[in-house]
């Protein structure tokens, strides 16, 4: 009967101790430094097939960058990359930064391209 009760005691202990929720405490400062200062290319207008250098510009931790553009190519990742586009026209030009807090900014620019 002892050895059914205190197995009953330990299996009761395990079982709390096993479902206690665990609190989690998010620093309020997480990603206060986060900030998405410019987005730039060295040119905003090109010849058609030329490649210019776009630059995203932006602190905190854990960055990532993601690029789109209305049409074009980029070469590399990062806040750094190359964009070249085969046709002339207006483009839109666009770079969602995000830190390890899941902060984010967007900005876009426009380069036109000519022949």
């Amino acid at each position: 009967m002892r050895k059914a009760i205190l197995l009953l005691c330990l299996t009761t202990v395990v079982i709390l101790a096993a479902c206690s929720k665990k609190e989690t405490t998010t620093d309020p400062a997480a990603g206060a430094n986060f900030k998405f200062s410019s987005l730039s290319a060295a040119d905003s207008v090109i010849k058609v097939n030329d490649i210019t250098t776009v630059t995203a510009v932006a602190t905190g931790d854990g960055l990532t960058y993601k690029w789109t553009a209305s049409y074009g190519t980029f070469v590399g990742s990062g806040a750094t990359v190359q964009w070249t586009v085969c046709h002339q026209a207006k483009f839109t030009i666009t770079c969602l930064v995000t830190d390890q807090y899941s902060h984010s900014e967007t900005k876009t620019i426009v380069v036109r391209s000519h022949n």
